[in-house]
């Protein structure tokens, strides 16, 4: 007796525990809404330089170099996160978020244009399958991206736009 009612309180500890996670369209809300909040506060210290540019990155994050020197690989964990850096867009380009919004390849499932101080950025959400979203956020001319499944979404764009706003060109 006492062990089907161990089982059962067990059973229902697991589904209520389960309930309490973040719906993905909470996670999505969250982490663009965060995301605005990073952009519009002091970018951090840079803390790396890799080619020509100085950044940002959290902690477990790890950078490499490839060979465009336009673009990076990021990675934290078994996550791969794309940075891409075009020196020649300033601080208020809109380039990227005008490609994305020209672009009908994938279904926008959220993003959120942000300027402060003659900066602009956005962060984005693009749906491609049930399980899998491409995760954008942007500060100029400077772009990081990833496919991440539906887990983490939001500290994954807040980590995402922390980096983006640190990068730095050395002249």
């Amino acid at each position: 007796m006492k062990k089907w009612l161990f089982l059962t309180i067990g059973a229902m500890l697991i589904f209520v525990l389960a309930g309490c996670g973040k719906s993905v369209e909470e996670q999505i809300n969250i982490g663009v809404a965060s995301a605005q909040t990073v952009f519009e506060e002091t970018p951090r210290e840079p803390n790396k330089q890799i080619g020509q540019i100085e950044l940002y990155l959290p902690s477990g994050y790890s950078i490499k170099e490839t060979d465009d020197e336009n673009n990076y690989i990021l990675s934290k964990g078994k996550e791969k996160y794309i940075l891409f850096v075009n020196i020649n867009e300033e601080e208020d380009s809109q380039l990227h978020y005008e490609l994305l919004k020209s672009s009908q390849a994938k279904k926008i499932v959220k993003d959120q244009p942000v300027e402060l101080d003659g900066a602009f950025g956005f962060t984005a959400v693009l749906e491609h399958d049930e399980e899998l979203f491409e995760l954008v956020a942007s500060s100029g001319g400077v772009k990081v991206s990833t496919i991440s499944k539906n887990r983490n979404i939001d500290s994954k764009l807040v980590e995402m736009m922390l980096i983006a706003r640190s990068v730095e060109v050395i002249n």
